[in-house]
């Protein structure tokens, strides 16, 4: 008996012990199914800003490396020339109208003058992509910039959520509330910091160094979803001596421009690095974009580029809209592939990276935006809905010749641009004539009407509604 009890009990352990085991197993292949997810935005890089898209004259050697382990995209559209409406659609998965979010977050008084009675993002909205990947098990974090309201005086609400009330496990901002730095060094509040001339040469050091951390200590937890938010090439730029070595003996602005994109892309290079050397690489899908082109003011006037894009930040021509698109996730994507069919938008970030996820978005959610995960299988992505874009600041004057256009769609290869009350309009043919040179409006009346009457419903639709 004794000896029958010992077998028994031994047979019921081994089951105990092989059913935990393939638990485990089971559970550590759904986890190595959900990738970690890094987003890069940086702020105001354009098209051209990068060695891989062209530019010959600016060093960005590991962002060039990232696009030769993964692919890069040419037709990457964010949905606005500006910033906060085009970070917008990235936690919203909406067109930025649909939050009335039609320029950049300023002050209070100008937020209202410019019909955003909101002076931050409704923070009790059910859907934000960061709080739909911490409910699918991910361990969540945003680093660097905000802008979707708060921060510091004279032009933030210190009364507007803190980013961490959106989904975050952890965040540390600047153009937002909470935590930040001074200098190069934490600081526990709220502040202005654009005439911090340290903070402004370390920025995408400080805010790589904290993604670093928070890799390390959460790696081999829960899948990771990070939002690297870049202040570069944003202004104010003030590189150091060290910084500007590079490009001694250059014209001014081309010293400082490609001093802080060479900064920047050092940075990434150490993120990449730590990735690998945490055993992290293989199973982290990384993406390197911007949130609209360069800017047509201060150092990027001159240095910046956008290929030959027409247009620049702050119109909705494609050197406005039109960024670099850049995915690295080994065995999920080919190498050194450039993609210039696929039609991928900001707004699809968020289904897509549910997708990855495993999760489902609440079934009374409507995104404006499509999952592009197919091109996680090496397939292009085939657009199926159109891309819309507002601008409620246009105006035609000699100093910005692009800036009349006050909307905007893209059908298929077609993409034709309005001003307001319909007095002015331009259609081009992308494939044909990717540089809007060739305006087939007046020739190809058909497809002008048929895209003037989808980009007239779409505005309508839009003039008093707010997204619930």
């Amino acid at each position: 008996m004794k000896i029958e009890n010992t077998v028994y009990i031994v047979t019921l352990l081994l089951l105990f012990s092989c059913g935990n085991q393939k638990k485990e197993e089971t559970v550590g292949k759904e986890q190595e199914t959900k990738p970690n997810i890094i987003f890069i935005f940086a702020d105001d890089w354009g098209y051209g800003d990068l060695g891989c898209y062209g530019n010959t004259q600016v060093a960005t050697p590991n962002i060039d490396k990232l696009a030769m382990q993964g692919t890069k995209y040419t037709q990457f559209h964010v949905t606005s020339g500006v910033c906060s409406p085009s970070r917008t659609s990235v936690i919203t998965g909406h067109f930025p109208v649909a939050h009335k979010v039609h320029g950049h977050f300023a002050g209070n008084e100008k937020n209202q003058s410019r019909g955003m009675p909101n002076n931050w993002l409704n923070e009790n909205l059910k859907v934000y992509l960061p709080r739909i990947m911490q409910k699918a098990g991910y361990a969540t974090a945003h680093f660097g910039k905000w802008h979707l309201g708060g921060g510091g005086e004279p032009n933030g609400d210190l009364s507007a959520p803190e980013p961490k009330e959106y989904g975050y496990d952890e965040t540390r901002v600047w153009n937002g509330n909470g935590p930040s730095w001074k200098g190069d060094v934490h600081w526990p509040t709220t502040r202005y910091m654009d005439s911090d001339t340290l903070w402004v040469q370390s920025s995408s050091r400080i805010v790589v160094d904290e993604t670093i951390n928070f890799l390390k200590r959460k790696s081999k937890e829960d899948p990771i979803f990070i939002n690297l938010w870049l202040k570069d090439p944003h202004t104010p730029l003030w590189p150091n001596e060290e910084q500007r070595k590079p490009y001694k003996g250059l014209e001014p602005d081309k010293e400082t421009y490609f001093s802080v994109l060479t900064d920047a892309d050092y940075h990434i290079g150490r993120l990449m690095d730590a990735l690998e050397t945490m055993g992290l690489e293989e199973n982290s899908l990384v993406i390197f974009t911007s949130d609209n082109g360069p800017a047509g003011y201060g150092p990027a006037k001159i240095a910046g580029s956008t290929a030959g894009l027409k247009g620049e930040k702050a119109t909705l021509f494609q050197g406005g809209v039109n960024v670099p698109f850049i995915v690295r996730w080994p065995g999920h994507v080919d190498k050194g592939k450039t993609d210039t069919t696929s039609v991928i938008s900001a707004v699809d970030l968020l289904p897509t990276f549910v997708d990855l996820a495993k999760t489902q978005l609440p079934k009374d959610y409507r995104p404006d935006g499509e999952s592009f995960a197919s091109i996680f299988k090496n397939e292009s992505f085939q657009r199926r809905k159109p891309l819309y874009w507002d601008w409620r600041f246009s105006s035609n004057t000699e100093h910005n010749p692009h800036n009349w256009v006050s909307g905007a769609i893209r059908l298929g290869d077609w993409k034709l641009l309005v001003s307001s009350n319909n007095e002015r309009m331009e259609l081009y043919n992308l494939i044909d004539d990717r540089f809007e040179r060739n305006d087939l409006s007046k020739t190809n009346i058909s497809k002008t009407c048929e895209l003037l009457a989808m980009l007239s419903t779409w505005q309508n639709n839009h003039v008093e509604t707010e997204a619930e």
